[in-house]
């Protein structure tokens, strides 16, 4: 067996099935999963080389590319769409109520605070006019909400439903503000996937087979139960985190690209502006599944 050291900050769906089905074993894989709890420590470990891959945001890759210069690339996605609530303190009923109150935030400048910049500055509320306290990933955030430290953070499942249960309101969902979302990629950095070029393809192989088993209908239930038993959501947020699934975890260049414009539009992403296409290999997908490459997306609009 080939030890394959991934992170992320949580167990998708096609990882579970994986893993509890032998198909990463049946790759002469064995793959160990360290939880990311922090951001910083997540990124920093990434770019050392800690860890060969991270299972996370695209977004967050593409923010430590451009603005870090860490060389990574994208080989394959596994999840598509948001599941995140901003949620306010007990008394708090609308976004415009944030001006001036102290917010949860991990890491600043990507992924869950990506999207909080653009829910309130659609609500006409700027970055200066809040502040932000960088505290860690979803149930760190929770900690800080629970024991009264914020006004509001953003939250994914099941620490959304604990702020709910203890009176916190839902003041956005984060899928109406930024649909179709490269939730969760697959991505590592260039020169170590390049000298391990075997090892990703096997890696990725096993993932689509996990895809192709759990999306049939006649495994829904099974799939369902071990998001339940493994990861501790509820039913309803393991069947949204079942519907995410990317079939045989296809790279959506078109996702990308939205990315990069949404990173443009916040102010976080500036020149030099590169193509989609920058950011991720397809070669490793093609080579697992025999599929050829998505079409590519190009620039964001706006720039020659």
């Amino acid at each position: 067996m080939d030890l394959f050291l991934t992170t992320g900050y949580h167990r998708r769906p096609a990882h579970l099935v994986a893993e509890v089905k032998g198909f990463f074993s049946s790759e002469g894989l064995e793959v160990r999963y360290d939880l990311a709890t922090y951001a910083p420590e997540h990124n920093q470990g990434m770019a050392e080389g800690r860890w060969n891959l991270s299972l996370s945001s695209p977004d967050t890759m593409i923010a430590r590319m451009t603005t870090d210069g860490v060389d990574y690339r994208l080989f394959m996605q596994a999840e598509a769409g948001l599941d995140a609530v901003l949620v306010g303190r007990a008394g708090i009923t609308a976004v415009e109520e944030l001006r001036g109150k102290l917010l949860a935030g991990d890491p600043g400048d990507s992924n869950l605070d990506l999207i909080r910049r653009k829910i309130l500055r659609t609500h006409g509320i700027r970055e200066d006019e809040y502040e932000v306290e960088i505290i860690g990933s979803s149930p760190r955030r929770l900690e800080a909400f629970l024991e009264g430290r914020v006004a509001a953070a953003m939250l994914t499942s099941p620490s959304s439903e604990k702020a709910l249960a203890a009176g916190g309101v839902i003041l956005a969902n984060a899928e109406e503000y930024v649909p179709n979302w490269p939730l969760t990629g697959g991505w590592a950095l260039r020169e170590w996937a390049e000298k391990n070029h075997g090892l990703v393809v096997r890696f990725i192989r096993a993932w689509v087979k996990a895809t192709d088993w759990l999306l049939r209908p006649e495994h829904r239930e099974e799939t369902i139960q071990l998001i339940m038993k493994l990861e501790g959501l509820s039913r309803a947020r393991a069947e949204k985190s079942c519907r995410n699934v990317v079939p045989k975890a296809g790279i959506d260049p078109a996702a990308l690209l939205a990315v990069l414009k949404l990173r443009r539009e916040m102010g976080v992403y500036r020149p030099p502006f590169s193509p989609a296409e920058h950011f991720y290999d397809a070669g490793y997908w093609c080579e697992a599944t025999g599929l050829p490459a998505p079409q590519p997306a190009g620039m964001p609009e706006g720039v020659l």
